[in-house]
């Protein structure tokens, strides 16, 4: 796709992969999961990874350090049962939020080091409903109604790996997270239909 929109000369090679299908999760391979990352132990910190991973561009620990990074966020300042009762009123599909504790050990980030904070858990309760994008986007949302002095982001990055400037400063700003996304359904379907033509799997 992008040797095809940028124009790129590079010469390409795509090897498909025999009997896969689009809808298969990976371990529907029955293959053995090798980390593409230090810090990506599993499927489900894969799965939750791009609602997290925009947060690494602020002083709120996403879990590195610990047995499931990607899978919990947390800080020192944080007030873990006012954030989860947020997100839980939003009833997001196929997620639960929990309140819990965590203390990262040696965490590639160097954030809180050897203490336990208190953190928010993310349980996949439906992986076939649950978007990532709206996860994360409701996560901003409730860090900043609870903590908006607490929290601290560097724009930039954050920016960088959320995709949207605008996207973090409505939610900084306290728009509803599903409506801010819903703007965002025209262009997401837009680059659905483009890209459906260089699909290799159906």
């Amino acid at each position: 796709m992008f040797q095809t929109q940028l124009n790129m000369s590079t010469r390409l090679s795509v090897v498909p992969v025999r009997n896969l299908r689009r809808a298969m999760w990976f371990d529907d391979t029955r293959l053995p999961w090798v980390r593409p990352s230090p810090n990506m132990p599993n499927l489900t910190s894969a799965l939750l990874y791009p609602a997290l991973v925009p947060f690494e561009a602020s002083n709120v620990s996403v879990g590195r350090g610990t047995n499931e990074p990607f899978q919990r966020f947390g800080a020192p300042w944080l007030r873990a049962d006012s954030v989860a009762r947020l997100l839980e009123d939003l009833s997001l599909t196929g997620v639960k939020f929990k309140a819990e504790r965590f203390t990262p050990s040696k965490p590639g980030d160097a954030k809180y080091d050897g203490r336990t904070v208190p953190g928010v858990r993310i349980e996949v309760t439906d992986r076939e409903r649950i978007q990532p994008a709206r996860v994360g986007a409701a996560i901003l949302w409730a860090l900043s109604r609870v903590h908006a002095d607490s929290l601290q982001i560097r724009a930039a990055g954050f920016d960088e790996r959320m995709g949207s400037a605008r996207m973090r400063e409505a939610l900084l700003g306290g728009a509803d997270p599903d409506a801010v996304l819903d703007r965002l359904l025209p262009s997401i379907i837009a680059f659905e239909k483009d890209a459906r033509r260089f699909h290799l799997y159906r």
